[in-house]
């Protein structure tokens, strides 16, 4: 089925065309119709599906056919993330981009200044995480009441990160008349227990067809956990891996497994909380334009980044919990296109690989590189690493010279001896 299909707007339908954009998903050729009607929905399906337009499409038309005053906010869509509130803002503005709609993304780690001054000049659409939104509601008094159509995308995730009461918030602060959209790339309990509590008589759409990608081929590396950073290395040069996803559980760990990378020489960057949206920003931009080879993240990539035919996904370390390990490799297999993701696995792990094929309902098939298993002796370099601190306690104890430290902890010790002497010979 083609976008023409739909009672959509010429100039909507241009903006598709030169996007590129031919045949529907399947999420969009169900939720496309029913959006249209102007019925509240929730909507369930795997990642890089095509949500955002699905979403997006009927949204642009309601507004374009609205006769109330144009100069008002009147579309609000809920991210949980920064980087899918600046990916959702963007596409809606490419299908757009022949009509006077206006589209902005608010989201925190960025001056709020700039996004202000351009929320105060009008915008049509608004993109928002739940935290900057508040922010503008307290600070500088934004009204919702005009919002007749309100988006929450990656409502499970918006539950992980306890954005629950936001948007309940956020419900009661839209216009009386308005309809609402839950999507979602999971379909647990507590999804479908707020969207009955924040629905009215929605369409439910399901058309989530496994439990993950079923794009993405699946393997595990079996590896000593000591060696994982190393056997990164080398998978990487061996292969001429050119653009690699790898999720790492702790923003320690990316960095450390980022620095092992650049001793390597693999051009690389981190991706996590702690780095300023500008500096994130940066290094997303360089891994998209083949910049880096390498981009080592925590799960705040997870969710809501959107790589062109990304080849590969590395888990170098599993995450910590088995819903995460579905959106990581949804970063790559998108739109179509087939994925490829591996996971580092050690022994510590084998519990949670045991979780995360019983959610997928299959098992991985197992690799090991030679020399890379458990139990392998550890290369001279390690050894050597290791045991210097060892190897410098006992070159002291025989009386070599000892660091500047170590001199001024004896010198130190030597005072206080004869400072306890001194006092106990004056009594």
């Amino acid at each position: 089925m083609k976008f023409s299909a739909f009672d959509l707007s010429p100039l909507i339908l241009d903006a598709i065309e030169v996007c590129g954009y031919q045949q529907l998903t399947q999420v969009q050729s169900k939720v496309i119709p029913v959006a249209i009607t102007g019925c509240d929905l929730m909507a369930c399906a795997e990642t890089g599906t095509g949500k955002t337009a699905a979403f997006a499409l009927p949204l642009l038309q309601k507004l374009l056919d609205e006769s109330i005053d144009k100069s008002a906010l009147r579309g609000l869509i809920l991210t949980p993330t920064r980087e899918l509130a600046i990916q959702v803002a963007e596409n809606i503005s490419r299908y757009s981009q022949f009509t006077s709609l206006k589209t902005l993304a608010v989201y925190g780690g960025a001056n709020m200044n700039p996004q202000r001054k351009a929320l105060n000049a009008g915008v049509d659409i608004l993109v928002a995480t739940p935290g900057r939104l508040f922010d503008f509601i307290g600070q500088h008094g934004l009204d919702l009441s005009s919002v007749t159509s309100l988006v929450i995308d990656e409502a499970d995730r918006m539950l992980d990160m306890g954005f629950v009461r936001d948007i309940e918030r956020v419900k009661g602060l839209v216009a009386r008349q308005h309809v609402t959209h839950f999507f979602s790339a999971t379909y647990s309990d507590d999804v479908k227990c707020l969207a009955e509590k924040m629905l009215c008589e929605p369409t439910w759409i399901n058309v989530a067809t496994s439990k993950s990608a079923s794009s993405v081929e699946q393997e595990v590396y079996l590896v000593d956990k000591r060696r994982k950073a190393e056997l990164l290395s080398e998978l990487v040069g061996r292969n001429n891996w050119q653009q690699v996803l790898v999720f790492a559980s702790s923003k320690e760990s990316a960095e450390h497994i980022q620095k092992e990378l650049k001793l390597d020489g693999l051009k690389s960057a981190v991706f996590h909380g702690d780095k300023t949206q500008g500096a994130r920003n940066r290094a997303l931009e360089e891994f998209k334009n083949g910049a880096l080879r390498v981009l080592v993240a925590t799960d705040v990539a997870a969710r809501g980044l959107d790589i062109h035919a990304l080849p590969l996904v590395v888990n170098i370390e599993l995450p910590f919990d088995v819903q995460d390990y579905i959106h990581r490799i949804g970063r790559t297999g998108r739109a179509g296109l087939t994925g490829h993701a591996i996971s580092f696995v050690c022994p510590s792990d084998e519990k949670m690989l045991e979780e995360i094929e019983s959610l997928i309902e299959r098992k991985l098939p197992r690799i090991v590189v030679p020399g890379y298993e458990e139990g392998t002796p550890l290369p001279a370099r390690y050894r050597d690493s290791a045991e210097a601190p060892n190897k410098k306690r006992v070159e002291r104890r025989k009386g070599k010279p000892a660091g500047r430290k170590e001199q001024a902890r004896r010198a130190k010790s030597t005072s206080d001896k004869s400072s306890y002497s001194s006092r106990r010979s004056k009594r």
